[in-house]
């Protein structure tokens, strides 16, 4: 196990503001950078892409996107091992080299096979410069404030929505190609200097979690470390294998894959789909920008909610919102319909991730979590590498949205279910 101690790494000036909300705004300009251009963005390129190389089939654009949830799953556990060893910085540095890369590629793609093989390597970037790496380095910087961490780090995504806004108008006045390499020169130039800011957790440099002072009467001896900064007698209370024996961690990781069955398959078709609802592109859009900015205050609210209240009926709450907001998508025809399911389905998509992720921390510690996360995102990504091939094709077969998004939500009932009924682990 290697080992690291503080006189190794320095101490940061115990004076200054807490450098774990530096690496939480840090990560909060790298979600809403990588999450609007590469998650929610990604909604406004499936038509034009469609039309130009793949003969208007969105099958086949939905497969490129299945084939990021398969790597996504592929990579999870090994980037879950990675962070937890060596640290967040340099797996966020190379994705991000790569994810650009992947988005001028993908701009100079002239059929679908170079498409797909362009595709490859975007996705392989957004895998390394993932939610994953990020939501690591910050759990692993709080404990007793993780919840509202994990809320302030989430609101990115939210903000997201108007770089969507923005990439539609710049595909309607550019062209897709020169939106999607612009986008990839950007994330060069954005995300990487940010990435420069993280670091592993508090104990690397002399902290504590949370910035709360040393306890009274410790030693002052130096701490021995994990390769991911966490106290050595602290990974050795949670054992991974322990938690992979506990029927509530198959609970966590099998609601959260059913819920992103449905929900893959609505952020990738959710423009297209409501241009067949009757609004315009520009509008379609708009709705985007009020569903990322609509879970804002979910977002928020649900961290601070995780700190105080049981995680598990604030995770709840979220899928019921989501489940709301799904019948206001499915009923809509007009702009007004569509801010609807922007500001319910929102407020529910905002308040799953804090608390989700504030949940996993709570029953299962912070030493192995990004082990974890990664486990969670390998199973997760079988729904997500399905649904969106499903849509795709039903709209190919017959030219309607609503059917396939909603058989892909029902299983959100079962989600709530699950989460009600987790128990805390026994580990030995």
């Amino acid at each position: 196990m290697a080992v690291e101690t503080r006189s190794s790494l320095g101490i940061l000036n115990p004076r200054r503001v807490f450098y774990g909300w530096w690496i939480v705004l840090s990560g909060f300009l790298l979600m809403l950078f990588s999450t609007g251009v590469g998650f929610y963005g990604f909604s406004a390129f499936v038509n034009p892409i469609a039309d130009s190389i793949a003969g208007g089939s969105r099958a086949i654009v939905a497969t490129a996107v299945s084939i990021q949830r398969a790597e996504s799953g592929i990579l999870g556990p090994i980037m879950g091992f990675l962070v937890d060893r060596v640290g967040p910085r340099i797996i966020l540095i190379g994705g991000f080299v790569i994810g650009g890369l992947g988005f001028i590629l993908v701009a100079l793609t002239q059929n679908v096979v170079q498409f797909y093989a362009a595709y490859f390597f975007l996705a392989l970037g957004l895998g390394a410069g993932s939610f994953l790496i990020v939501s690591t380095a910050v759990t692993n910087w709080f404990s007793r404030m993780r919840g509202r961490a994990l809320g302030f780090l989430f609101l990115g995504p939210g903000f997201a929505g108007f770089l969507v806004l923005g990439i539609v108008q710049l595909i309607d006045m550019f062209g897709w190609r020169y939106t999607l390499a612009g986008i990839g020169v950007a994330m060069w130039i954005i995300c990487i200097p940010l990435a420069l800011i993280m670091r592993r957790a508090p104990e690397a440099y002399g902290q504590r979690p949370d910035g709360d002072p040393p306890v009274e009467g410790s030693s002052s001896a130096p701490v021995a470390l994990t390769g991911g900064g966490v106290p050595v007698s602290e990974a050795s209370l949670i054992g991974i294998g322990s938690v992979l024996r506990s029927a509530s961690y198959y609970q966590y990781i099998s609601a959260f894959g059913l819920q992103q069955m449905g929900f893959s398959a609505l952020v990738i078709f959710q423009i297209p789909a409501l241009q067949t609802f009757g609004l315009s592109a520009t509008e379609a859009g708009f709705a985007v920008l009020i569903w990322t900015v609509g879970g804002l205050p979910g977002r928020l609210a649900s961290g601070f909610l995780a700190d105080k209240f049981d995680k598990r009926l604030v995770l709840a709450a979220a899928f019921i919102m989501q489940l709301i907001g799904l019948f206001f998508f499915l009923t809509t025809t007009n702009l007004s319909g569509a801010m609807l399911y922007g500001v319910t389905h929102g407020i529910g998509w905002g308040m799953t991730t804090p608390s989700r992720l504030a949940l996993q921390g709570e029953l299962w510690g912070r030493a192995i979590f990004g082990r974890l996360m990664g486990i969670q995102t390998g199973t997760s990504a079988i729904g997500s590498i399905i649904s969106p091939i499903f849509v795709g094709w039903w709209f190919d077969t017959f030219d309607e949205y609503k059917t396939p998004i909603l058989l892909l939500f029902l299983p959100m009932f079962l989600c709530i279910v699950l989460v009600l009924t987790i128990r805390r682990p026994q580990l030995g």
